[in-house]
Formats: structure tokens, sequence, C-alpha cells
């Protein structure tokens, strides 16, 4: 009993976390994708001291609030459709060939990508990211489109790196 209202505790304080950090991407201009992966990274934790449950009450949770509190919609949003990333992971990371390891996160990125960008245009009818895309040149939009990606890759890189040395500090020492 003890063990489960911490673990129910900690995961509420991580999706409190993830949260404000949403939130702050509103604030700083440019941190429109920096926010949602600093806010899913909180599930890194969640993932190690919580059961898988409790891991993924916390993500629904901070995306749910996200979407409400959060002024940049499309952090918000990003963070809807692949902050989960870091609770999938060690899933993905069993795939043994390394191309169709690498090909299965590659298509889950640009599908979640894919369908968080539909859902604001079509959906929702966000007109300032219409905007911005009618106003944008076709090779820029390319670029960053394979920009992120490359980030994406880079993260996944540094969550795999960030679950080791949470790993390595959470031992208990001799």
């Amino acid at each position: 009993m003890r063990k489960e209202t911490h673990e129910l505790a900690f995961a509420g304080i991580l999706g409190a976390l993830a949260v404000v950090l949403l939130c702050l991407g509103g604030v700083v201009p440019l941190a429109t994708y920096a926010a949602p992966i600093l806010a899913s990274a909180t599930l890194l934790a969640a993932r190690e001291e919580c059961r898988p449950s409790c891991a993924w009450s916390c993500y629904a949770a901070s995306a749910a609030l996200g979407l409400l509190l959060s002024p940049d919609k499309e952090a918000a949003l990003l963070y809807a459709f692949l902050g989960y990333y870091p609770l999938l992971k060690p899933r993905l990371d069993m795939l043994r060939p390394r191309v169709l390891r690498v090909g299965a996160k590659l298509l889950l990125a640009v599908a979640a990508v894919g369908a968080m960008y539909a859902l604001a245009l079509f959906v929702l009818r966000l007109d300032a990211i219409a905007r911005e895309f009618a106003q944008t040149a076709p090779a820029l939009l390319w670029a960053t489109a394979a920009l992120g990606v490359a980030t994406f890759f880079v993260y996944d890189l540094l969550l795999t790196r960030l679950a080791s040395l949470y790993r390595s500090k959470r031992k208990p020492r001799r």
C-alpha cells in the first residue's frame, strides 16, 4: 500500500512538472519544440519508478492539462501526440533488426506529427498555423520537417543516455 501511494504521488508531481514545462513553452517564443521534449523527459522518471499504468496515467493527465492550460497550443498538441515516447521507447528498442527499429521509430514520429498537424489544420482550424504554412516556402517546410526528424533521433539518443544515467544514480551504494 505504501509503495503504491508513493508511486501515485511521484507520478502526480512529475505530471505537474510536465504541465509547468509545457506552459513555459508559451512564455519563450522559441520553445515550441523544446517544451514538449522537456515535458516528456519527465516521464522517464515515471517509467523507471512507477508501474506502467501509473506512468501512462501521468502522461494522460499531463497531456490533458497541457492542452487546457498551455498558451502555446502547438507545443501542447505536440506533447499530446508524441509525449508518450519515453514510455514506448523500451518496446521499440527490443526490435532486433536495426533497420526495423529505426524504421518503426521514424514511422511513429512522422505519423504522430502528421496527425497532429492534420488535426490542428483541418479539425481545430488553427488559422495561425495555416497562415504560417502558407507564407513559408515549400523547401523551407521540407527542411523544417527533416530537422524535426533529426531532432527526434537526437532526443531518442538523449533518452537512452538519460535512462542509463538515472539507473546508475538510483543504484543502492555499498
